[in-house]
């Protein structure tokens, strides 16, 4: 499973400045005649509902990724070309060879509604003929509510200004890099060019955020410390999409649970280890169980795992030195007990397989079977209210056959967007599930920004790898007071 979370609040600070720049849709880190740092805040409670309700319930099954988009330009004609600062008179460059460090943020903050740096050149003509007057464009005035360098909300100061000193970060700059730690710098990431996008790896934090064992007031993003030092005559200077971005390059935190239902009840083979899953519903939907239920196989009891919210399984190997194929065996769960009331044992069934359905030992290479995809649960080009969540299921026809389908261990998908003839990825390749009669995934719609959106099948079958390409198409959509229109 992948979902993102959005980012909520993102401001720049300014050394030396009070000014606020909450709602600007680029957030432009400098170093050299001028010093800022950035703030982003998300809100974890998402994430760590979906730990309380098991439908992730294994915590560290998770990888989280805060992935914010360089908003420089690809075109290395423009990567030495000098412009004029927002925040000074200097000229501006685009930075090369650098690392950004991340730390914790120590106190509750406000974004802020401030829009522009100062008055420069770019807007002093603005201000000598607006300023005071009765229709003003706000976003296009300097604010000095909310965040900046000295204060994190108004009336309330950081402790330090800019949130932590540079002799400070320095010295726990040292400490991360040693093996005694820091308690408040997470990491950093290293530019070489300048045009890369942050994808930083905040698992651990983001996990801590969800137990209560940290405090989350957002993460802050600077330079180095060493790098926050030098002094130029120029501003050196990298820029990222902040939360106001009016497109799809909006800043957010992927998360991804490590784990899928791969169900083998239907093909159980002999000397492999194999899943068997319980699945509880009721009125159409999943629930959990009051406590976890018991199963056992023969005789013999099996630890039982959850898998997500109302999916439990267990993991069993069985040796062809005891059992032969095609024998029906069960599996009685027990313990099941909902809203306090205790049901009757559940017997499942199934049947072994022979070892050589799984292993195939001799003088050749087992030829692979070619499969065209169909996805159902989504029309082609249909049109879905953001919110809506959906299943998806693949059909698996095996090529130049008259309506045979099969189950696929091994199949992924991917979602993406078009930018003119470029694609990009919402979620990378994924492995789909796999239960007792069907492959299938969900789509999550209320984390995916309303626009037309693809979806690619891969297959992975010996060592070759086919993939299906804009297998389906479909539309989001929004209410029109959503902050996308």
């Amino acid at each position: 499973m992948v979902t993102k979370t959005y980012i909520s609040k993102f401001n720049t600070i300014i050394k030396g400045s009070s000014i606020n720049v909450g709602i600007n849709p680029v957030a432009e880190l400098v170093y050299g005649t001028s010093l800022s740092r950035m703030l982003v805040y998300f809100d974890h409670n998402r994430i760590k509902e979906l730990v309380e309700d098991k439908v992730c319930p294994d915590i560290s099954k998770f990888k989280h990724t805060l992935k914010i988009t360089n908003a420089g330009s690809l075109d290395f004609t423009q990567m030495h070309c000098g412009e004029t600062s927002q925040i000074t008179d200097h000229v501006k460059i685009r930075a090369s060879s650098f690392d950004l460090i991340f730390f914790l943020i120590p106190k509750e903050w406000d974004n802020g509604k401030g829009f522009d740096y100062a008055q420069s050149y770019f807007n002093q003509g603005y201000y000598a003929d607006k300023c005071g007057a009765i229709n003003v464009d706000s976003h296009k005035l300097l604010s000095y509510d909310g965040s900046n360098w000295y204060q994190a909300r108004n009336g309330i100061k950081w402790d330090e200004e800019g949130v932590y000193t540079n002799e400070h970060l320095s010295k726990e700059y040292d400490k991360w890099s040693s093996e005694e730690g820091s308690e408040i710098i997470i990491g950093r990431q290293h530019f070489d060019i300048g045009n890369e996008s942050i994808e930083f790896d905040i698992t651990d934090v983001m996990n801590k955020f969800i137990t209560g064992e940290l405090k989350n007031y957002g993460i802050g993003i600077a330079y180095s410390p060493m790098l926050e030092l030098t002094e130029d005559d120029k501003e050196n200077y990298v820029g990222f999409m902040t939360h106001k971005t009016p497109s799809f390059f909006e800043p957010f935190v992927e998360t991804q649970y490590n784990d899928v239902i791969d169900d083998d009840r239907s093909n159980f083979a002999l000397d492999k280890e194999n899943k068997l899953y319980l699945y509880c519903n009721a009125g159409g939907s999943l629930f959990n169980l009051d406590e976890m239920p018991t199963c056992s196989v023969n005789g013999t009891e099996y630890e039982v795992k959850q898998c997500t919210k109302g999916v439990y399984y267990i993991d069993i190997k069985l040796s062809s030195k005891d059992y032969k194929p095609n024998t029906m065996l069960y599996d009685t769960w027990g313990n099941i007990k909902v809203c306090g009331d205790v049901f009757d044992d559940v017997e499942l069934d199934f049947v072994t397989k022979g070892k050589n359905v799984f292993f195939g030992i001799g003088d050749k290479i087992e030829e692979s079977s070619h499969f065209t995809p169909t996805i159902y649960g989504i029309s082609s080009d249909e049109k879905i209210q953001r919110g809506d969540v959906r299943k998806i299921g693949f059909l698996n026809k095996v090529n130049y056959s008259r309506d045979k389908a099969s189950l696929i261990n091994d199949i992924e998908w991917r979602l993406y967007i078009k930018d003119g003839t470029r694609e990009i990825d919402v979620f990378k390749f994924e492995k789909a599930n796999k239960s007792f009669d069907e492959n299938f995934a969900y789509v999550d719609t209320s984390v995916l920004i309303p626009q037309r959106y693809y979806i690619d099948v891969r297959y992975r079958y010996n060592f070759e790898v086919i993939e299906h390409h804009n297998v389906l198409s479909f539309d989001v959509t929004d209410q029109l007071n959503n902050k996308y229109n």
